[in-house]
């Protein structure tokens, strides 16, 4: 009988199945929606590459450009992405078919009527992913190229020189420029005036002081509050330590920044209820309200971290009156940057000639440069915090280091100014402010983390008592834990940080866009492609592998090895074996959600023998040596072995080496494969019981039977001495002193035959001394006379 009818018959039979539910598994409409979404993308890239080519682009037209660029990108790959599952479960579909007959053999019709349909659709969905791919590629190298361009202009922008500020003409330009300034301006509000006069609602404005009524209330009953808190958990005349130096400057700026808010948000809406905010208006309020939130919140940064006439609360090493300088600077420093930001918004805004630009910027560079190198001064040439006390402790000391590069990038300002380059000297100098700004308040957040742990964590507070009570970790895991939190603190800080100094200096939050991209969807290494999200799978599979291991260990120890006579060896080696199977599994699983491919392991094995020959020879010998040890047990947790290099109990049997205590409380690491290859003395490898021997020698003279049936009697009185095997005495020797006695007995636990021997010494002496049997003394040494 021909096996070709059956097997046509049940293909049929199987794609009649196909047809019911598998081949309709996904909405056939995705790849039209993937088509059309390519489509679009094509059409926008060509709009987009094509204003690229306009020579007069703007920086502004260029960051949107890139922002387009890379919503494109993002939105291509998520749509590629998508079509990964249809095309597996269309692919799976053809496999399940079975392979193409050979020869010319035909097929049932259904099944090639079904094989085409779905090769149809799989090419489809290749085609939709190819043009999805390829709009992805094509928005990131339009992205390159408008990126190179934004460069471009920052670079000309930047080194683009010009008239040195000893030209009288640059000033005279500035002033008619300031002149046009203040015209605008009055022109502005006449005309805001005339508008909202007649249209606007005055009554409205009595809502600016109910809401602020209303918010200072509230924020004085918070403060009350807040300080009738403090002051119950706080003991009387406590010197500050160092959590509530650093938390009142964070409270501090806090309260600022609310306290601004609140304002703005109270007059705000008010005039905007009013009908009194128009577009020209809002773009000076904006200007206004950037100045404002500037000047506040680094005023009182620099205030409450120099603290002028309060030294308890001083965080830096600066004396009284550096202190109240430093402040006057920094808030002088803020308000030049404030007001160097607000006129350049307001004067393109308005459109003001490029002449008083020029002038403005540097008038706002001369005025930083100064004030940061009247900030260095005032640092240096102090003598310190007055009245130190041992143990404070004083912040920003590192900041030494950096003050000769800081000298340098001032006289490079310097130097630019005289020579004509107004914007470079600009942006050196508000770039430096501005940093410093953002380092010393990531430093605080970070030292505010330590002090709070430190504080938080200790025994004696309140927070650490119940942490240790409801978590029953000791004091190492309590350690260990702080660590963990301030490690999070200082990534959180690292990644929020390292941002914003990039955008500082020339960066933009495009650039991050495109990394975040590149990083969100992956990058391929070989067939494998990693990403935040597979990565993040990877260690959520493994830690949970883990765990799940350690649980089933531990129920595995205490439910059921706990409630067996098995011995301590054996015990040992099952949860080593179902540690290691465990996470063994756990670390399959998680290459497997990775999306490994095991039939590479081949290459990888080569890798790994390759290795082995130029060093894991050693590594790899002691971990199977480890493995020996675990299924042969020639030596076991809680043996008591002797080797070459000590002697002592087994503890652990690691998986390169095993630990080994001596009775000295020293532990000796030996490798594992010394353990296999080296002869090694274990006094328990059968079983606990123990021989000891008690050497004992009588004057001649003495009566050698009387002797022995002494020692004989005293060995079998000791309840320990088992009396099978039972002791021995024997008459080991005629010695020098004596004749010499050796008593042989053994004890069920190899452990307590030093303790046994000594109590047959005791015994020993105290026999002998009541039958006058005497234990001869060694001969004393004759001394030669002196010459």
């Amino acid at each position: 009988m021909s096996w070709r009818p059956a097997r046509q018959l049940a293909a049929f039979a199987f794609t009649l199945f196909l047809w019911a539910g598998a081949a309709f598994a996904y909405d056939a409409a995705i790849i039209g929606q993937a088509e059309r979404a390519a489509e679009d993308f094509r059409a926008e890239l060509s709009k987009i590459d094509t204003e690229l080519q306009i020579p007069t682009i703007t920086d502004a037209k260029l960051s949107e450009h890139r922002a387009n660029l890379e919503d494109i990108r993002s939105k291509a790959l998520s749509k590629s992405a998508e079509l990964d599952q249809p095309i597996a479960e269309v692919r799976q579909q053809i496999d399940l078919l079975g392979p193409v007959p050979e020869n010319g053999a035909a097929e049932a019709p259904a099944v090639a009527t079904q094989r085409a349909q779905l090769t149809d659709e799989v090419n489809r969905l290749h085609g939709a992913r190819s043009q999805l791919e390829l709009a992805s590629v094509t928005a990131e190298q339009l992205a390159s190229r408008a990126s190179s361009l934004q460069r471009n202009i920052f670079v000309t922008r930047i080194f683009e020189g010009g008239r040195s500020i000893l030209s009288p003409s640059l000033w005279l330009d500035t002033g008619k420029g300031i002149g046009l300034l203040g015209q605008r301006l009055a022109s502005l509000f006449a005309n805001w005036w005339s508008e909202v006069a007649r249209a606007a609602d005055f009554r409205g404005l009595t809502l600016i002081p109910v809401l602020l009524a209303l918010f200072v209330g509230l924020a004085y009953g918070v403060r009350r509050w807040l300080l009738r808190w403090v002051n119950a958990h706080q003991a009387a005349n406590r010197s500050p330590d160092d959590i509530d130096r650093l938390w009142r400057i964070v409270r501090a700026v806090l309260a600022v920044f609310a306290f601004i808010c609140v304002l703005v948000l109270s007059v705000y809406g008010a005039l905007l209820a009013s009908g009194f905010v128009t577009p020209r208006l809002e773009l000076l309020g904006n200007a206004v309200l950037d100045a404002l939130f500037t000047i506040g919140t680094y005023g009182m940064l620099a205030q409450r971290i120099a603290s002028p006439g309060q030294p308890q609360w001083r965080i830096v090493d600066l004396d009284n009156g550096a202190a109240a300088r430093l402040q006057i600077l920094v808030t002088l420093a803020a308000l030049i940057s404030a007001a160097a930001s607000a006129l350049g918004d307001v004067a393109v805004g308005l459109y003001l000639p490029v002449t008083y630009t020029i002038g403005q910027s540097a008038l706002s560079a001369i005025g930083m440069l100064l004030l940061l190198a009247l900030i260095l001064l005032t640092v240096r040439n102090q003598p310190g915090l007055p009245n130190k006390t041992p143990g404070r402790r004083l912040y920003f000391k590192w900041a030494v280091v950096f003050v000769p590069f800081l000298w340098l990038l001032i006289g490079i300002g310097i130097i630019a100014l005289m020579a004509g380059y107004v914007a470079l000297a600009n942006y050196i100098a508000m770039q430096i402010f501005e940093t410093g700004i953002l380092v010393a308040v990531l430093f605080l957040l970070h030292h505010l983390a330590d002090a709070a742990v430190t504080s938080s964590f200790d025994p004696q507070s309140g927070f650490g008592r119940a942490l240790r009570k409801f978590t029953g970790l000791g004091e190492r895991g309590i350690e260990r834990l702080g660590l963990m939190f301030r490690i999070i603190v200082d990534i959180i800080l690292l990644v929020a940080g390292l941002p914003l100094l990039f955008v500082l200096w020339t960066f933009t939050w495009v650039d991050f866009r495109s990394l975040a991209n590149t990083a969100l969807f992956g990058f391929k290494v070989g067939d494998i492609t990693l990403s935040p999200w597979s990565v993040i799978v990877v260690l959520l599979v493994l830690a949970f592998g883990i765990l799940a291991t350690n649980l089933v260990v531990r129920w595995l120890d205490r439910r059921i090895l706990a409630e067996t006579r098995v011995d301590k060896g054996v015990q040992d080696s099952l949860r080593k074996g179902a540690s290691y199977t465990g996470y063994i599994i756990a670390a399959l699983m998680a290459f497997t959600a990775a999306g490994l491919d095991f039939t590479n392991f081949a290459f990888l094995a080569g890798a790994l023998g390759i290795g082995i020959g130029f060093g894991l020879q050693s590594i790899v010998n002691n971990f199977v040596s480890g493995l020996i040890l675990l299924a042969e047990r020639p030596v076991r947790v809680g043996d008591w072995v002797s080797l070459a290099s000590g002697e002592g109990i087994v503890k652990r049997i690691n998986v390169r080496s095993t630990e080994i205590e001596t009775f000295d409380s020293c532990v000796i690491i030996v490798p594992n494969s010394n353990l296999i290859t080296e002869p090694v003395k274990n006094w328990t490898h059968g079983d606990t019981m123990g021989r000891f021997t008690v050497a004992v020698t009588v004057a001649y003279g003495s009566d050698a039977e009387q002797v022995r049936d002494l020692l004989l009697a005293l060995a079998r009185a000791h309840p320990k001495v088992l009396t099978y095997p039972e002791p021995q005495v024997t008459l080991a020797r005629f010695g020098i002193n004596g004749l010499d006695f050796e008593i042989k007995a053994n004890v069920a636990d190899v452990f307590e035959a030093h303790l046994v021997a000594s109590d047959l010494r005791y015994a020993i002496l105290k026999a002998f001394a009541e039958k006058a049997i005497t234990i001869p003394l060694p001969p004393r040494l004759i001394q030669p006379p002196n010459g």
